[in-house]
């Protein structure tokens, strides 16, 4: 994932193409609306001479998996203070930082050649990551091998590379006694650029009367060399694309000038023979205490603005960044309601739902092409997708096969969805090996890919085909989603092919028994802020609630509840997960039972101890930052580590399983050797110091309901 989101800092994905084009601007009047907007943008305003500022930023790097989920793993947050100079000099300086992660992670602070924020939107260039002003390199200078000059759509030479429509009035805001008229001008290249330049596809918010720009949002593309028609049609590239996509928000500053109050990049990157996930990089930016300062005489007389200068990023002393505490926000807040999905209308053709139907060969997940586990050994398989898009607006397919080595069986699955609106229509049928491991982390549910091969498989499995349609909603929002399936499957139990790893002496424990059975099988699942995971570092709150039976060979009812929480507020986290499940009806299939234990929420006890028909587990942590060594480590110009930033940490995990019948009682029994209910509920708690943001712990760990002693252990990531 770090590797993805590299490429997607200086890298830009393929251009929209646009339509013939008709006409360079959609009216004789919004051709002169962009016109008087670019004479204003030209250069900056008379009055306006220099600025300061201060800016906290927030920098967080994460994943959006296939099915719409997104989470965050790093998340860094900068105080900084800019000083900018109509004459184009302009430094941002990094006066405070403090960050949190769930692995040990390089930080970000070593990726930034040059301030990333944008102090204006004046020019005839966008510079991106940023490098230096928003205008033409000065006669006869050299160009810059680190920056990305991308064509400002209100720049002179605009009618080389844009059309545009729009042009309408979009809002009118109210400011004391005025009235500001917003107008929206929407841009898109033209067909046939040369290869090499940078250009922008979005829409610009204008102040209607000044011909200020408001706004901006949309994406930076870099033109590329045409596809040919069969490559376009069918794509086998195994290319990481990425693209950066922005949005520029202005305020009026003394009734007088437009400048930067919000900025947001997102830069998302896609491997597409690993499917739909991308890796997102995200920088929010928020503005606040201007200070403006008049120009001086000779800028006054100068008429030379805006020239190319460097954008120069310094960093404060360590005891200065240290001692920051003037935090506007809680870490986490800026970014915790941004989702990879906000710049869908704006993406590049491969990625949006509108253009010519394409074909792709790719999984949907990367265990899908390679995986290894005790019961396949090594699976390799393909896939095909197909997107109708215009053909058929909102419909796509996908096939995925492969074929298990050691155990020599085909699995695969087919699929087909019709998108409309927020809701989303489905058919699946396939055969798989699902694991039947209970209360999983975000993420998780397709198991580990390759940690087998060094001797750890924690899950158990089960042989599954199945046929069922799927009708799906997502609310506009994307605070609610749910999910109605209606279909067939049946179970069979599968024992493992191999014996240990090939990268490991440890021998693989044996698969657990399933209850074999066809069975007509129904799920409906609700969840509510459904981005917000306990085990991940973006805040709020969400859940979710399931329901699933079967009827036929196999009659159940299964039950689930999961609540999750996390709070960050000045040195302290708080994160908490809460799961109940009770599984009723006919039968207690053994694969359906609940297992908890110390992969499965209760460290400090045996691998799947405990099991019954009825469970509930309370996890939670507590973290509380001391105010030392609060400072980034700089070991080269480009490695930076986090602060080391210790942190004090308790932690907490209670579980207990129960039968409600003598069947569950004798299934429970049947698991495995020893497999019982916890009695009354089962208890571990650790304690001690965690380094990095939180994604280094030296904890000391011990199981208070029986007397156990103290166990200290290095963990990795905010286990708890």
């Amino acid at each position: 994932m770090i590797a993805l989101l590299l490429v997607a800092q200086v890298a830009v994905g393929a251009p929209r193409v646009a339509a013939p084009d008709t006409a360079q601007y959609a009216s004789p009047a919004l051709r002169a609306l962009v016109s008087a907007a670019a004479r204003v943008n030209h250069l900056v305003p008379a009055a306006l001479g220099k600025y300061r500022a201060r800016v906290e930023s927030e920098i967080s790097m994460g994943t959006r998996n296939g099915s719409g989920y997104e989470a965050a793993v790093s998340i860094e947050q900068t105080a900084n203070e800019l000083t900018w100079s109509r004459t184009g000099e302009f430094e941002q300086r990094v006066t405070g930082y403090r960050n949190q992660s769930l692995g040990f992670q390089i930080s970000s602070l070593g990726f930034f050649r040059n301030a990333w924020t944008v102090p204006s939107l004046y020019g005839n260039r966008l510079a991106l990551l940023f490098g230096r002003d928003t205008t033409w390199r000065r006669p006869g200078a050299a160009p810059s091998r680190r920056t990305t000059y991308a064509v400002h759509p209100l720049a002179d030479d605009r009618d080389q590379y844009y059309r545009y429509t729009g042009g309408d009035t979009i809002e009118a805001l109210k400011v004391g006694d005025r009235e500001i008229r917003i107008v929206r001008i929407d841009v898109v290249p033209k067909a046939d650029l040369k290869p090499g330049v940078t250009i922008f596809t979005g829409e610009i918010d204008l102040d209607a009367d000044r011909k200020h720009v408001v706004r901006m949002r949309g994406a930076f593309q870099s033109v590329t060399q045409p596809e040919p028609a069969l490559r376009r049609a069918l794509s086998f590239s195994s290319q990481i694309e990425a693209i950066a996509f922005v949005e520029l928000v202005n305020s009026e500053v003394n009734q007088q000038f437009w400048l930067p109050s919000f900025q947001r990049f997102d830069f998302q990157a896609l491997a597409p023979v690993l499917g739909d996930s991308k890796a997102v990089f995200r920088i929010v930016s928020r503005f606040r205490d201007y200070e403006i300062v008049a120009p001086d005489a000779a800028q006054v007389l100068s008429t030379d603005t805006l020239r190319a200068q460097p954008h120069r990023l310094t960093i404060a002393p360590r005891d200065t960044l240290a001692s920051f505490s003037d935090w506007r926000e809680s870490i986490g807040t800026a970014t915790a309601v941004s989702s990879a999905e906000d710049f869908a209308d704006v993406a590049p053709l491969k990625w949006r739902s509108t253009g010519l139907p394409i074909w792709t060969v790719q999984g949907e997940r990367l265990s899908d092409l390679v995986r290894f586990n005790r019961i396949e050994g090594l699976f390799t398989g393909a896939g095909v997708r197909v997107r109708a898009r215009d053909a058929l607006p909102g419909f796509s397919a996908q096939a995925v096969g492969g074929y298990a080595w050691s155990e020599r069986t085909a699995r695969g699955r087919i699929s087909a969805d019709l998108h409309r609106g927020d809701g989303t229509y489905g058919l699946r049928a396939g055969r798989s090996l699902d694991n039947t491991n209970d209360f999983a982390f975000a993420l998780d549910s397709s198991g580990s890919p390759f940690a087998p091969l060094f001797g750890v498989d924690e899950f158990d499995y089960v042989d599954r085909t199945y046929a069922h349609g799927v009708a799906a909603y997502l609310s506009h929002d994307r605070a609610v989603r749910t999910r109605l399936e209606l279909g067939y499957a049946h179970d069979r139990m599968v024992t493992p092919a191999l014996t240990r790893g090939p990268l490991s002496s440890t021998a693989f424990l044996p698969n657990r028994p399933v209850s074999p059975g066809g069975y007509a099988r129904t799920a409906l699942l609700l969840e509510w802020h459904p981005d917000v995971a306990a085990e991940f570092v973006r805040p709020g709150v969400g859940g979710a609630l399931s329901y699933r039976r079967g009827d036929g060979g196999l009659n159940y009812q299964r039950a689930e509840l999961r609540l999750a929480a996390r709070i960050n507020s000045g040195r302290w986290t708080l994160a908490s997960r809460f799961d109940a499940g009770a599984l009723f009806g006919a039968d207690r299939p053994a694969q359906q039972l609940f297992e908890l234990g110390s992969t499965q929420n209760l460290p400090g006890y045996e691998y799947k101890a405990f099991a019954g028909d009825q469970a509930a587990v309370l996890r939670g942590m507590a973290m509380y930052r001391l105010n030392i060594w609060l400072a980034p480590i700089r070991l080269t110009e480009r490695f930076w580590l986090p602060a080391l930033a210790p942190a004090l940490s308790v932690t907490a995990q209670t579980g207990w399983t129960g039968v409600s019948t003598a069947g569950a009682r004798a299934m429970v029994a049947a698991l495995a050797p020893g497999s019982a209910t916890t009695g009354s509920a089962r208890t571990t708690v650790a304690g001690g110091l965690r380094f990095f943001g939180g994604a280094v712990g030296v904890m000391a760990a011990r199981a208070v309901d029986h007397p156990s002693p103290w166990r200290v252990r290095v963990q990795f990531g905010q286990i708890f």
